[in-house]
C-alpha cells in the first residue's frame, strides 16, 4: 500500500500545481485513476477515533452546472473491514472522491470529519456555481444491534404479547461488492414518471404469499422496495412502497436504535426493481442512497404507541427512473372512513419469515388478507386494545398466512377494478407473539398504519422535499 502511494504522489503534484491547489494537501489532494485516466480525490484521517461513528461529509464548488442528477460518490478507498482494521490498528482511514464531472475541477470548500472542521477552501468563481454535498458514514463492529431474531415482546393481558414485525438483522449469502450495482443497463426501457403510472403492475400474471404465499413475477409490484442498512456487510432492514420518484413509505420503527436515537440515513440503502433479495446485480435492479428520514412526530418509540403513527418517508439522494420494473404505488384517493374497505381483501408483499420457519425468503410473495372492522379486531384479542387507534386497521384471514418478522413497512394495497390500479391503505407494522412457536401468530389479525388518516402529512413530507 505504501508503495502504491509513493508511485502516484508525483502526479498528484503535478496535478495540484497545475489544474486544482488542494487547500489542505495533508488531508486532501486529487489523482487521477490509472485505469480510466479520471481525476479523484483522496481524504486520509490520520488516527482517527476507536469504537465510535465515523462520520465524513465533504462540500465541494463547481464553476458550472451539472448535466445529471448524479453528484459524485464518496467512498472508503478500501473495504470495509480493511478500514476497520486500519482504524484499529491507528492507521489513517483514507476515502476516494468520483467527481460528477471532468471539468472544471471541483473545488474543496470544507472537511468535517465527526463534526470537527478539518479543512476549508475557496469556493469556485463563475457565472453558474454547482454546490454539492458528499457523506460517508462508518460503523464500528458490534456497534448497532438494530433487531432481534424473533419478536419483540410487550406486556399483555392476554397470553398472546404484541410483537412488532422487527427488522431483522439477515445477511445475503451473495455479498454485495463494496459498491452495489446502481445502473439498469439498456434491459429495460424507460418510463417517465407521472401520475399515470401509478399502481399499475407489469407483469401479466402470478406464476407462483409471506407465510403460505404465492410467489411472484418480477415487475408485479413495482413499488416494492427492500432497504438495507449499509454496516460491515449489508443488512436487510425491512420493506416498503416506492410513492414518488424521489419518495419511499415505509415503518416508523424499522429505523429505531435501542439507544433512544435513529437510524442515520446515510447508512441506510433502498433497493428497486428487486426480486431476489440475494442478488446485488440482478438485472433492471436500482439501489439508491437516502438523504432524510422523516418520522411522524405522534410516533411513540419502542412499540409503546402501538401501530399509531408507525410511518416514515425515506427521501431518496436521488430521483429514480421509472421503469417497468420500478413504478409507485397510487396513494389511497378513496373514502378515508375504514368502513368503506371493511370486507375487502388487500395484498401484501414481503420478504419476511414464512411458515417453514425461514427468517426471510429469496424472492418475494403475495399475501391476500381481508380487512375486518376495529371492533371485530379488538373482540378477537385483548392484546389488541393497547396496539391500535383509530388511526390503525386490522387485517388476515388467521389461517396460518400473512406478514411476519422482515415484513414490517410492506404496503397494504387494494385494487380499484374500475382502473387496474393499487391504491396503498396500510403500512405493516405489529402483530401478535405466539410463545409456543416463537414466531407471529398467524390465528390472529396483523395491525396495519391506516394510510387514508396520514395522507395529508404524507403530501407535506412530499412537498417539502
Amino acid at each position: 500500500m505504501i508503495g502504491a502511494i509513493l508511485l502516484v504522489l508525483p502526479l498528484v503534484q503535478v496535478i495540484s500545481t497545475t489544474v486544482a491547489q488542494s487547500p489542505c494537501p495533508n488531508y486532501f489532494y486529487y489523482y487521477r485513476d490509472e485505469k480510466t485516466n479520471d481525476l479523484m480525490g483522496w481524504i486520509s484521517i490520520p488516527q482517527p477515533p476507536k469504537d465510535v461513528t465515523l462520520h465524513l461529509v465533504v462540500h465541494f464548488s463547481i464553476a458550472t452546472a451539472i448535466p445529471t442528477n448524479y453528484v459524485g460518490r464518496l467512498q472508503l478507498a478500501r473495504s470495509k473491514e480493511e478500514s476497520i482494521r486500519a482504524v484499529e490498528a491507528g492507521n489513517s482511514l483514507t476515502y476516494k472522491i468520483h467527481f460528477p464531472v471532468r471539468q472544471p475541477i471541483p473545488l474543496l470548500t470544507k472537511l468535517l470529519f465527526n463534526e470537527q472542521e478539518y479543512c476549508v477552501g475557496p469556493k469556485a468563481i463563475g457565472s453558474i456555481v454547482t454546490s454539492i454535498e458528499l457523506e460517508h458514514t462508518l460503523f464500528p463492529p458490534r456497534m448497532i444491534s438494530l433487531a432481534q431474531d424473533g419478536p419483540v415482546p410487550i406486556p399483555n393481558p392476554s397470553n398472546n404479547s404484541i410483537s412488532r414485525l422487527p427488522n431483522l438483522n439477515l445477511v445475503p449469502s451473495v455479498k454485495p461488492d463494496s459498491t452495489p450495482y446502481t445502473g439498469t443497463g439498456n434491459a429495460f426501457p424507460i418510463v417517465k414518471p407521472g401520475e399515470e403510472t401509478c399502481g399499475l403492475p407489469n407483469a401479466k400474471s402470478i406464476n407462483l404469499l409471506i407465510a403460505k404465499g404465492d410467489k411472484v413475477l418480477p415487475g408485479r409490484w413495482p413499488w416494492l422496495v427492500a432497504i438495507f442498512l449499509v454496516k460491515i456487510e449489508f443488512e436487510f432492514q425491512c420493506a416498503g412502497s416506492l410513492i414518488t420518484e424521489k419518495h419511499v413509505i415505509s415503518a416508523a420503527h424499522c429505523f429505531e436504535l435501542s439507544d433512544e436515537s435513529d437510524v442515520p440515513a446515510s447508512t441506510l440503502l433502498v433497493s428497486l426493481g428487486r426480486n431476489k433479495l440475494r442478488n446485488w446485480r440482478e438485472q433492471g435492479s436500482v439501489n439508491l442512497e437516502v438523504s432524510e428520514i422523516k418520522i411522524h412526530s405522534d410516533h411513540v418509540r419502542g412499540g409503546y404507541g402501538g401501530a399509531d403513527s408507525d410511518i416514515a418517508i425515506l427521501v431518496l439522494r436521488e430521483r429514480v427512473v421509472f421503469t417497468p420494473l420500478i413504478q409507485p404505488v397510487c396513494l389511497w384517493k378513496g373514502p378515508i372512513d375504514l368502513n368503506s374497505v371493511v370486507g375487502k381483501t388487500g395484498y401484501v408483499v414481503g420478504w419476511g419469515r414464512d411458515e417453514e420457519g425461514n427468517k426471510y425468503t429469496a424472492e418475494p410473495r403475495m399475501a391476500r388478507v381481508p380487512i375486518v372492522s376495529q371492533e371485530v379486531c379488538l373482540r378477537s384479542n385483548e392484546g389488541f386494545l393497547k396496539s391500535t387507534s383509530n388511526r390503525t386497521l386490522c387485517a388476515g384471514s388467521r389461517d396460518g398466512s400473512g406478514p411476519c418478522n422482515g415484513d414490517s413497512g410492506s404496503g397494504l394495497v387494494l385494487r380499484d377494478p374500475n382502473t387496474g390500479r393499487y391504491h396503498l391503505r396500510g403500512v405493516v407494522s405489529l402483530s401478535l407473539f405466539n410463545s409456543a412457536t416463537n414466531t407471529c401468530d398467524w390465528s390472529q389479525y396483523v395491525v396495519y398504519v391506516d394510510v387514508a388518516k396520514y395522507l395529508v402529512w404524507i403530501r407535506k413530507q412530499i412537498e417539502s422535499t
